[in-house]
């Protein structure tokens, strides 16, 4: 007999959830207040990599189950996913945490540069090659495969599980609304904001935690950021801010004050210090949020889990 789920979030969380789980002859239903380009998922500089993940042993699996999807997805032009090189440095007097993030790596995927081919300045270079989710691509593309395998969307905002009470399973993907939903206050808002310029595609994904700086060349324009601002509930662009993320950028790649600049963006991240992916124990609500700045990078990982979940309640 065939499950009713029910699905409360669409970004990638849910939408990730949907897909692992519709060809299993579920009848799905996914709500939400807001669809793509509406939502934080569409704002995420989503090129994979564990981003405040690497406590979280769990997030290897996670990370590198996503990692091998969206590689085979690549290999549709239609799915806006593109394998990048990805360079992350370290500079010169700036000491460098334990490296445990090569640890979620697939093997073969992360070199370093020899110390006798490092650019003025740098201590290390890294490189890794990345699947690069160009969010205005995929999400649209992924809601048109979901739709046509027959998951159904609804607007609609779910203030109690118990409006769900129909359906067999519930499949908690509403981030930041967890915080009401589930009274959790542990998942807090960590806000964004990024540049967006003229876009380079020839350009490598660009990382530098410390600074911090990141440059993410998408089709429609680079991504230039960022922030990482705990518990700030406001999704607004502070100009002076973006004018900074810009500067610091030019510092470093002054070749870049010739592209213009055509917008930018403030999203919230849904940080929690460690991901609630579970089964509520003596409920029929499986919980997947508090992903942080990792969505992207475990959602495929984390849906296979809660996929095996579903199939146990």
């Amino acid at each position: 007999m065939s499950k009713e789920i029910a699905i409360v979030g669409a970004g990638i969380s849910g939408l990730s959830c949907a897909y692992l789980l519709s060809g299993n002859n579920y009848n799905i239903t996914v709500f939400a207040k807001a669809f793509s380009p509406d939502i934080t998922s569409n704002r995420a500089a989503a090129f994979w990599f564990p981003y405040h993940i690497r406590n979280d042993k769990r997030g290897r699996d996670w990370c590198q189950k996503s990692y091998a999807f969206y590689k085979q997805l690549s290999e549709d032009p239609a799915s806006g996913i593109s394998m990048k090189p990805l360079v992350k440095v370290l500079r010169e007097g700036v000491q460098e945490e334990e490296p445990v993030w090569i640890e979620f790596i697939p093997d073969g995927a992360c070199t370093l540069t020899p110390p006798e081919a490092l650019a003025p300045g740098l201590k290390k270079q890294y490189n890794v090659l990345v699947p690069l989710i160009e969010t205005q691509i995929f999400l649209p593309y992924l809601r048109n495969v979901l739709e046509e395998s027959g998951v159904v969307f609804e607007k609609r905002i779910v203030n109690d599980f118990e409006e769900l009470s129909s359906y067999d399973v519930i499949i908690n993907c509403s981030a930041l609304g967890s915080r009401d939903l589930c009274r959790d206050v542990s998942v807090i808002p960590v806000r964004g904001q990024v540049a967006l310029i003229k876009t380079d595609t020839s350009r490598p994904v660009y990382l530098d935690n410390e600074k911090p700086l990141y440059i993410v060349p998408r089709q429609d324009a680079m991504i230039v950021g960022g922030t990482f601002e705990e518990n700030v509930f406001e999704e607004i662009i502070e100009p002076a801010t973006i004018e900074r993320i810009l500067n610091t950028a030019y510092e470093f790649f002054p070749e870049l004050k010739q592209h213009a600049v055509v917008g930018s963006w403030a999203g919230l991240r849904p940080y929690r210090a460690e991901v609630r992916v579970e089964a509520e124990p003596g409920t029929k609500v499986i919980h997947n949020y508090g992903h942080g700045g990792s969505g992207f990078t475990l959602a495929f990982g984390c849906a296979e889990e809660v996929s095996r979940l579903v199939k146990n309640l």
